[in-house]
């Protein structure tokens, strides 16, 4: 099991990479399941929209109308939820917010009673409208595996689809506070080392697109939806590159007068 360390924690797992081997873990043959890899790599899976207890969305088929999947989810008893927000260490509930689950995390979850991947086939009900009698089928399969790409930027997205309470996320937040954690981002990382005016003024006038702290942190889920903060504020960003530029404009006539 591959393994890596987080600061201020024991020895973690990455939960995306647990939950790509709990749904390689479905006994539907290699064919079925090399096939929903393939599917969910290409871009296949399409439209998909996470509610609550269950993940709706759409499986492109070849010469035919998208596919239709639905997967819900059986919720844990909120009291668990309770029982495991009040009991996890702090530190192992920021790490698992981002993606980590400690040694922490997985003996609190043991202690509530609630087990961080869901059972197959018991808590998870998958449904298609295609011909394959096997249940996952390969296009449940490839919209399993997408899902898997929005926890592990998300984990809490997991929790909520298995019933955690609307604050789950706000107490983990409040944890990550707490801790006194902070973006760390070292000047020279960010501006590049030893780069001449010339070429960062470039970049700066041009709406600073390799310099856009946005761009740096990338897409991020609102209601299970995939966002791109930095294309939302880029008009701002181009609108001061514009004022930048009048401004140096400005300031070189001056000179050359």
């Amino acid at each position: 099991m591959n393994r890596r360390r987080t600061e201020g924690t024991e020895s973690t797992d990455s939960i995306g990479e647990d939950w790509i081997r709990w749904v390689d873990g479905y006994p539907v043959g290699e064919d079925r399941q090399g096939r929903s890899a393939q599917s969910a790599s290409s871009g296949a899976v399409i439209g998909m929209q996470i509610l609550a207890g269950a993940v709706e969305a759409f499986v492109e088929v070849s010469e035919s109308e998208p596919c239709p999947v639905t997967l819900e989810f059986v919720p844990v008893e909120s009291g668990r939820w309770a029982e495991l927000w009040r009991t996890m260490p702090q530190p192992d509930a920021v790490a698992f917010r981002k993606g980590a689950i400690t040694v922490g995390a997985r003996e609190a979850f043991e202690a509530a009673g609630i087990q961080v991947l869901p059972e197959r086939y018991k808590d998870v009900k998958t449904v298609c409208r295609c011909s394959d009698w096997m249940r996952p089928c390969k296009h449940a399969l490839a919209v399993l595996r997408v899902l898997g790409l929005e926890i592990s930027r998300d984990p809490m997205i997991l929790v909520k689809l298995r019933g955690g309470e609307r604050d789950a996320e706000a107490e983990v937040v409040e944890a990550e506070v707490e801790t006194g954690e902070e973006l760390r981002m070292e000047a020279g990382s960010y501006w590049g080392e030893k780069q001449d005016w010339e070429s960062l003024q470039s970049q700066i006038c041009a709406g600073g697109t390799m310099l856009r702290l946005l761009k740096r942190l990338g897409s991020v889920a609102v209601y299970g939806v995939r966002m791109d903060p930095d294309l939302m504020f880029k008009p701002v960003y181009d609108g001061v590159a514009a004022e930048a530029r009048a401004m140096m404009d400005a300031m070189r006539r001056r000179r050359e007068q």
